[in-house]
């Protein structure tokens, strides 16, 4: 686990625990942590929430949306993907990418980025227009890939050779003909580590970060002949304190 100094109310607890406790996946945690620091406004703020790269749901899940809006005032999505059908639950669309997005200065309370930040090829853009628009104050969570994990340099290996498509299509099923298959953006890995992280930050915002992992993260990306092979892989990762394979950020606006 990495972590720098906590800010905010209640984050003192155990994020990394709940994460491998976490019953229902990733999508619901990632929500609840959300939705945690919605809560710690009180139910008289109304946030204005705003989702990046909101797709078709939190993790593919409509509901951990619906539930984020319950708390909201206004709650946004950005998707540049023209395909994809974004959830009733958000108020607002934007199909446009998050840094040319038409967005009030100082007008988000709360902004999240689930499996976004590894596909952001000017991670100085996108930071720039995050501290655009985030009110002082104002909350980012960031869900992505931890580049230090051996799945991203497996990912970029795969794409290098132009074998990636190939490779998720025997392992996840072939495209529009399984649920699993997602499309495979390009990804760059180019602030997905603490140290980069705060790199973009600069003094625009506080940073808190968090490594996580747990036993059969990557069944999914695995042949089933090889899945005991990774998960003895998860066990040394956990046991040595290694960088595990999501990579969680709390960032702050000054």
């Amino acid at each position: 686990m990495e972590s720098s100094t906590r800010t905010g109310p209640g984050w003192d607890r155990d994020v990394v625990g709940r994460y491998r406790l976490a019953g229902q996946g990733p999508g619901e945690f990632y929500a609840r942590l959300v939705i945690e620091d919605l809560d710690s406004l009180g139910a008289s703020a109304r946030p204005s929430v705003l989702d990046i790269g909101c797709g078709s749901g939190l993790m593919g899940v409509a509901l951990w949306q619906s539930c984020i809006a319950a708390r909201a005032g206004s709650y946004i999505g950005i998707e540049p993907d023209p395909t994809a059908r974004p959830a009733p639950a958000l108020a607002r669309v934007i199909h446009s990418t998050f840094e040319q997005a038409p967005l009030e200065p100082a007008s988000i309370d709360l902004a999240y980025a689930a499996m976004v930040l590894e596909h952001v090829p000017r991670p100085v853009d996108f930071f720039a227009k995050l501290a655009a628009v985030l009110r002082p104050g104002g909350v980012f969570w960031a869900f992505t890939v931890d580049r230090r994990h051996y799945f991203s340099w497996g990912s970029q290996w795969l794409g290098a050779l132009h074998l990636k498509d190939r490779y998720l299509d025997r392992v996840r099923g072939p495209r529009g003909e399984s649920v699993l298959r997602y499309d495979n953006f390009p990804v760059f890995y180019r602030c997905n580590s603490p140290a980069a992280l705060r790199r973009v930050a600069g003094r625009e915002f506080t940073v808190q970060t968090w490594s996580l992992h747990r036993i059969g993260q990557l069944d999914g990306y695995v042949p089933y002949r090889l899945r005991r092979l990774s998960r003895m892989a998860d066990r040394i990762i956990l046991r040595a304190g290694l960088p595990g394979s999501v990579l969680v950020a709390r960032m702050v606006r000054r």
